[in-house]
Order: C-alpha cells, then structure tokens, then sequence
C-alpha cells in the first residue's frame, strides 16, 4: 500500500501533487540532516564499458552514481564563467558540484522547501560564488534574462504546472541560453512532455532515453542506499524511503525496468531574438 502511494502521487491533480511533494521535502530535511546526504536522484551509470570513468575526489565516490547523472545533463555545454541557476536545487549536492567542478562564475539554487534552502545555505556557506534561495518553480524569483544556463534535474514531476515552469525558464533565460534538463515521465505522459517543450519557445537541440542508465546506477547504487536508508530512517519509515530511493525491487525501479515509465535527458536552447 505504501509502495503504491508513491506512484500514485506522480498522477494526482497538479495542486495536489505540488503540496504534497512540498510538505514531503520539508520533512526530509527537517527530520534528516546528515551532510553526507547531499543529493536525491536515482543516479547514471554508463552502458559503455570503454567510456572513461568520471574523475572525483575520495571525498565524492559514495555518491559517484548521482554526480554522474548532473554530469551527464550539464556537460553537454562548456559552463567556464557562467551564470547557473539550478531549479529544485534540493540538499545542494549538485550545485556544489557544478560550482566547484566545471567552471561557472555563478550558481544560484532555488528550491520550494525553505529548510532545504536553509540547510544548504549553512552546508556551503564558505563557497564562494554559490548560493541557494527560496522560490517556486513556476514563479521563478529572478530577473529577465539573468542566467546563462538553467539546469533541472529530476525535479519536475514535482510541479503543478510544466508549462508555467517552462515559460519561467525561457523568462529568464538569456538569448542564446541553454535549458539543461532531465526527469522521467510515465510512458502515457511521454507525447505530453514533448508537446510542452514544443510549446516553450524554446528550441530542442538533443533528446536521450537514459532509462537503462538510470537502472544501471540503480542496481550499482543499490547496495548504498539500502545501507543509508538501514541505518538513518525508524524502521516505521523504511518502506516509503525505499521507495522513495528507487531500491531494487520497488515500484520505482520496476517500472524503469519494464519500460512503464521513461527516464530522459534534454538540451534545449533560446532562441537569439529575430
């Protein structure tokens, strides 16, 4: 029953997805501030085994799989020098990631829960040129214009409206920005997440199905997150929060493997004014 209940918020009315995805993030990070807890993405792992494996720090190899999906979403665009908003921006772990790692003059992570932003801005606090602010997804608290790049990972299944978030990243986007996205959508509600972003005003330069990625990191990830959540959540809270990882055998990472639902990755652009 509990496993279901976490698919079934995916396909509730936009209202009601919206605030109980808030008040579910307020709790994660009232109840839980482990530091070491710094990303919530089911993560990426190569299909190739010839692909050069992605340099980190000691420091970053417990959460290899989840760096290696912003990695994957951001790399595509040279971000030396850059101004960078994250949109759902969460425990901080892949702004911090994008600042220290590829260059960008800026990055700004904005996200719904006030707590996550709270504990973000004292987790990074001594990092120079990031910085996390409160705000709605779909009524972006930013300027016209404002960021080079708008980076948005799995975070959008979340939100009441996609087109309204669609037309604040467009908003303030610079000419020529790029949108660096990825989510996933059940395979229904494939076509209607392509005739959004061909409504955005916003170009579509690349689209990926990365779906069997994100089973690969899954299953690679597994046996980590399963110790996390062992040793972290009341034994009460176990099976939601294995779920909510995305654990082998969930209803999550059942319907990747069976191909219900669809995990992609997308590169869009701006267009220069005509």
């Amino acid at each position: 029953m509990i496993a279901k209940l976490f698919m079934a918020i995916c396909r509730l009315s936009p209202y009601l997805r919206k605030v109980i995805w808030r008040r579910w993030y307020q709790f994660l990070t009232r109840s839980y501030k482990r530091k070491d807890w710094s990303f919530i993405n089911y993560g990426y792992a190569s299909l190739d085994p010839q692909t050069d494996k992605l340099q980190l720090d000691d420091a970053d190899e417990q959460n290899r799989y989840c760096i290696q999906l912003y990695h994957h979403v951001v790399n595509v665009v040279d971000l030396r020098d850059l101004r960078v908003l994250e949109v759902g921006s969460g425990r901080g772990g892949g702004a911090y990631y994008i600042k220290r790692s590829l260059g960008p003059k800026r990055v700004v992570g904005v996200d719904f829960s006030r707590r996550a932003v709270a504990f973000c801005n004292k987790s990074y606090s001594s990092v120079e040129g990031l910085s996390f602010v409160a705000g709605d997804a779909e009524f972006l608290p930013f300027r016209d214009n404002s960021f080079d790049v708008v980076v948005n990972v799995e975070s959008s299944h979340c939100y009441g409206s996609m087109n309204a978030f669609l037309m604040q990243v467009k908003r303030v986007l610079r000419e020529g920005g790029y949108f660096l996205y990825t989510d996933f959508r059940d395979k229904g509600e494939v076509d209607i997440l392509h005739k959004q972003l061909d409504h955005s005003g916003m170009t579509l330069i690349k689209e990926t199905n990365i779906t069997m990625n994100v089973i690969g990191a899954m299953n690679l990830d597994n046996e980590r997150k399963m110790a996390l959540i062992q040793a972290a959540v009341h034994k009460m809270l176990l099976r939601p929060f294995q779920e909510f990882a995305g654990v082998i055998g969930s209803m999550m990472y059942e319907g990747f493997r069976t191909g219900e639902v669809i995990y992609s990755s997308f590169v869009l652009q701006k267009p220069n004014h005509q």
